[in-house]
């Protein structure tokens, strides 16, 4: 993904929240923020935060995140919702982030990016020491859950996990885990499941 005027998701950004999807999604932040180690000294990073699915019910349990998203209209939504500890950071991810964070999450955003391997390095290396790492995104599919791929920058047809590991280990992540976390249910009439990948900076 990168910051531009045309970026697909600015013209869905008003109406965002209340898609059949997104109303899905709202529902991953109940499932991921257990499985997490939080505590009000906290700083994270929300990649690819769009109106802030996560980042609202993250920054009510750490002392500051960051929502990272390309989309300038996204990040208008969310600031308009006035949560005073998240701070919005409208670029590209690869541009250079200002710090290290404690934690990075994210919720279906990986498969926007080209090349999967660049954006854990970039993620491992703002990590603080024992930093976790949270990704929700879809399992491999059949490219039919966007339907127009190309239009909608998707990257990636979902994802193998035990491929992603591999990456991810390789790049000195460890606890490197995967489990389904949810299905969601497409207006095309079919469910795909998502799945969590937790991690931690060694």
């Amino acid at each position: 993904m990168s910051a531009s005027p045309n970026n697909p998701f600015d013209s869905s950004a008003k109406n965002w929240d209340t898609r059949r999807m997104s109303v899905q999604l709202a529902e991953v932040a109940n499932l991921l923020l257990p499985q997490l180690v939080l505590n009000d000294r906290q700083h994270w990073l929300d990649f690819g935060s769009g109106t802030g699915l996560l980042s609202v019910p993250l920054a009510a349990r750490v002392e500051q995140v960051t929502a990272l998203d390309t989309s300038e209209k996204m990040l208008e939504v969310l600031v308009e919702k006035g949560i005073k500890n998240i701070q919005t950071l409208n670029q590209n991810v690869f541009s250079g982030l200002p710090c290290d964070y404690d934690g990075v999450v994210s919720c279906m955003a990986l498969h926007h990016v080209a090349s999967t391997e660049a954006l854990l390095k970039q993620f491992y290396q703002h990590l603080k020491q024992d930093g976790q790492l949270a990704l929700v995104d879809l399992y491999a599919e059949d490219g039919s859950f966007h339907g127009d791929n190309e239009a909608k920058g998707v990257k990636h047809l979902g994802f193998d996990i035990e491929a992603l590991r591999a990456t991810a280990e390789a790049l000195g992540f460890v606890e490197v885990s995967f489990a389904e976390i949810m299905q969601v249910e497409h207006r095309n009439g079919c469910g795909y499941p998502l799945f969590v990948m937790l991690a931690r900076r060694s």
